[in-house]
């Protein structure tokens, strides 16, 4: 039955006035919540077991003034030492202990057809365990719907102005990054944001007349040039990309050295990574000469031991074994609980559940890191052989 004078243009009016007011009390919330967190505190064992050393030589080094004095916490009538990643990163600097830097930057993309398979969370702990590391991260959230956005306490449409987001770069002038990159609590961590309207770049970009191709660049190649004005700030790239493979997702796998596509072990993701390789190939031999991308690796994630679970995964194993991780990420409480909050495994001070529990979720965490950081260095090291070839050759 139809309403009569059912006025749509007034009804989606007064749904955009509340929705704007909605926007603006959650962006009050999202900002007191994140500006009331702070990076997790660690006792100086747990600081001495990060930078590598013992937590002796840190109490030696503090005495001696290499190090400034830290900060105390007083638990009981004992006066507790306590630091934070930064404060880590900073000793582990005047230890002379710091991460020895690569001559390039290694880009990484978290990409895949489906949605809620773990790539902006993969993307997150990636980024956070390299900068607990000491290394320089710089993090692109090329998707719209900006869940890795506002894991840094940004509201989409709200804190983030119509020319912070990627989209500038790829549509008017590469050299726009610069305006983008936001700085984050995370000394070694920097954002360039996301928000809606970036989901008409996809269109802006196919629209580009031949002038804006001379001036930008090839269509696949935008995000690329766009990163070449920075790459020399950071030892590390992480894109997450949409759930989907139009022009930001091409232009995420045109600039990439390393591919990332955590899957789970059920039979709609089996699917989508059949029509997923299938696209890329399409886009491989399309855009070939756009190309660098030097690897390519599955990761397996929210396991259980279900026995449908079990089957899957043996079948992922024989369809795409040398492309897995040999870690896996478990469907775990506690990860559940750090997503949820829109916030890593990695800034938990204290788990919310069963200290067991958490303990888990972090070690299969570290574990999935530490495998990716290795095919990291590996690219890396290929990047320096390359270079004195390049160079012999001219280029």
């Amino acid at each position: 039955m139809l309403i009569s004078g059912f006025d749509l243009a007034q009804l989606a009016e007064n749904a955009s006035q509340r929705g704007r007011q909605l926007l603006s009390d959650l962006q009050t919330y999202l900002e007191r919540d994140y500006d009331q967190r702070c990076l997790p505190d660690f006792g100086i064992e747990k600081a001495a077991e990060i930078i590598g050393c013992t937590s002796q030589h840190i109490r030696d080094k503090e005495g001696g003034g290499i190090l400034p004095p830290p900060r105390t916490t007083r638990v009981g009538a004992l006066e507790r030492r306590v630091y934070n990643y930064n404060e880590i990163n900073q000793a582990r600097r005047l230890l002379k202990r710091d991460t020895s830097h690569p001559a390039s930057c290694v880009r990484i993309i978290f990409s895949n057809l489906k949605g809620g398979v773990g790539k902006t969370s993969h993307a997150l702990h990636l980024s956070h365990y390299a900068a607990r590391e000491g290394f320089r991260v710089l993090m692109v959230d090329l998707d719209p719907q900006a869940t890795l956005t506002t894991a840094f306490g940004l509201v989409p449409g709200l804190s983030i102005r119509a020319d912070e987001d990627i989209g500038p770069s790829l549509t008017a002038n590469p050299e726009l990054i610069l305006r983008s990159i936001q700085r984050t609590r995370w000394n070694e961590i920097d954002l360039v944001p996301a928000q809606l309207s970036l989901q008409y770049t996809d269109w802006q970009m196919l629209q580009a007349h031949e002038n804006d191709r001379q001036r930008l660049g090839p269509l696949p190649q935008r995000l690329h040039q766009a990163l070449e004005r920075v790459a020399d700030r950071y030892d590390l790239i992480v894109m997450d990309t949409p759930p989907a493979l139009g022009m930001l997702s091409l232009n995420a796998i045109a600039a990439a050295d390393m591919i990332l596509m955590p899957i789970t072990p059920n039979f709609y993701d089996i699917a989508s990574s059949v029509q997923y390789f299938a696209i890329v190939s399409q886009l491989a031999s399309t855009y070939a000469q756009a190309l660098r991308v030097r690897q390519l690796s599955l990761l397996m994630t929210r396991t259980d031991s279900a026995p449908e679970t079990r089957t899957n995964m043996t079948l992922l194993n024989k369809a795409y074994g040398e492309f897995l991780l040999t870690n896996r990420m478990p469907q775990t409480r506690e990860l559940q609980r750090a997503t949820g909050d829109q916030m890593s495994l990695y800034e938990i001070e204290a788990p919310r559940g069963a200290r067991e529990t958490y303990l888990k979720a972090i070690d299969a965490m570290n574990a999935v890191n530490a495998e990716i950081m290795q095919h990291v260095w590996q690219v890396w090291r290929a990047a320096e052989i390359d270079q004195p070839m390049e160079i012999r050759h001219g280029h």
